[in-house]
């Protein structure tokens, strides 16, 4: 009779597990598995927080499906199409406990573009339990790569407070791995007076180099400038304001040194469009402190150029190498900027990585050629030149009208002789 009750008491046990395996999960907690792409987020997937962990039992890949996840590009490069959803998702899970993670292909976290340059969100699907689909509005948190373990503040110097957001590599240990060198990157004039998590995200800069596994340190400061346009090099305001900018993130460049977080004899330099402008400045300030520069897609930091036509070839140039070696940089003397002459000796010993697109439509390609033919007249000898042609654009998403996001392929490409394998190799 003892052991007919036992029988009977497991029995009711393993119905009501049944029971309890076959009911709907009741979903506690959704976070998104983030990583910051070339012009956006992505979704890497996805932790479901279930507080009844045996409706997870059973769930296969196959019981997934994806819906409107796209890669990131702005078109497909072997269509020339808006991209569309993959073919394969690449979903695989994990269950362990309560939590169901799901990982798949990279998508873009905007979702799918539709007409009109509508966006269509995107869905996870499961076809075994409907409480374990998720859309955007479902997603209670996020995880992203990189920067969730990077330091956010602000900083004031020269009249100024700007935010900044910093990642420092660290060990197999996870401690912070001192006196390593330094990548700051400066952002471009979309980038121009937003929040800090907008511009850490815009594009690959913060993360590009500890993806690659290489140990440095990365660095953006949030910009509250009013957008650095087409000839602001005739306006001594707008160029005031860029050189004291510049002033400040040296200043925390040199605290960082001070505490020995940074190598101050491996500073390195790169920016964007309004950003390349700022590279350019930047190194115009404080030549003799830097390694190296890469001036990407670059603005008019020195004399006008774009929506100007040159008189004769080479005026660009000459125009260049004149301001040169004029008073034509402000700095910091301890209460004010004052306009000064250049270090061009220095300037010119700064090796400087030159990047553009062939067909960039915002800042014309004339632009980084009469930056390094000036710098060569002055004697700089080991600066370089990397024009991508259409073909190399559309391999990354980017048809000839969106030809300006140069800083796509720059950040993206390690491979022998590409500008960032450039300057790894000088770390």
């Amino acid at each position: 009779m003892k052991h007919l009750i036992n029988y009977i008491t497991l029995a009711c046990i393993l119905v009501m597990q049944a029971c309890a395996s076959s009911g709907p999960a009741q979903v506690a907690e959704v976070t998104a598995l983030l990583s910051v792409g070339d012009s956006g987020m992505l979704v890497d997937g996805f932790e479901i927080t279930v507080t009844n962990p045996s409706a997870l039992r059973g769930l296969k890949a196959a019981d997934f499906d994806l819906i409107n996840n796209v890669p990131q590009g702005f078109v497909d490069p072997s269509t020339g199409q808006a991209p569309a959803d993959y073919t394969d998702d690449g979903i695989s899970i994990v269950r362990k406990k309560n939590v169901l993670t799901i990982s798949c292909k990279p998508f873009s976290w905007e979702g799918k573009m539709g007409e009109g340059f509508r966006r269509i969100p995107w869905e996870l699907r499961c076809a075994a339990d409907t409480c374990l689909s998720v859309t955007p509005d479902k997603v209670t948190g996020r995880k992203t790569a990189v920067l969730d373990d990077c330091i956010t503040g602000s900083f004031t110097y020269a009249g100024l407070t700007r935010e900044y957001m910093l990642h420092l590599p660290k060990d197999k240990d996870g401690k912070v791995i001192p006196n390593v060198p330094l990548f700051v990157w400066q952002i471009g004039g979309g980038e121009y007076d937003k929040d800090l998590m907008t511009v850490a995200t815009a594009n690959r800069c913060l993360v590009s180099l500890p993806e690659e596994g290489v140990p440095c340190a990365t660095l953006v400061f949030a910009i509250a400038n009013p957008n650095y346009y087409y000839s602001a090099s005739l306006h001594p305001d707008r160029i005031e304001l860029i050189d004291r900018n510049n002033a400040l993130q040296m200043a925390f460049i040199d605290q960082l040194i001070a505490e020995g977080k940074v190598d101050g004899s491996r500073l390195f330099c790169a920016g964007a469009s309004s950003g390349g402008g700022c590279t350019i400045r930047f190194m115009m300030q404080f030549p003799d402190r830097f390694k190296a520069a890469i001036p990407c897609c670059s603005m008019d930091p020195v004399v006008p150029i774009h929506q100007v036509e040159e008189k004769y070839e080479g005026q660009y140039a000459d125009d260049i190498e004149k301001a040169w070696k004029s008073p034509v940089v402000y700095k910091w003397n301890g209460s004010d900027m004052v306009l000064s002459e250049m270090d061009v000796d220095s300037f010119v010993k700064l090796p400087m990585f030159f990047v553009h697109a062939q067909s960039d439509r915002t800042c014309k390609v004339a632009s980084s050629y009469a930056y390094k033919e000036a710098r060569s007249r002055l004697g700089a000898k080991d600066d370089l030149l990397r024009i991508y042609s259409d073909e190399e654009m559309l391999s990354y998403g980017l048809p000839v009208w969106i030809a300006h996001f140069s800083w796509v392929p720059l950040l993206d490409d390690y491979s022998e002789g590409s500008p960032m394998d450039w300057m790894v190799k000088m770390m």
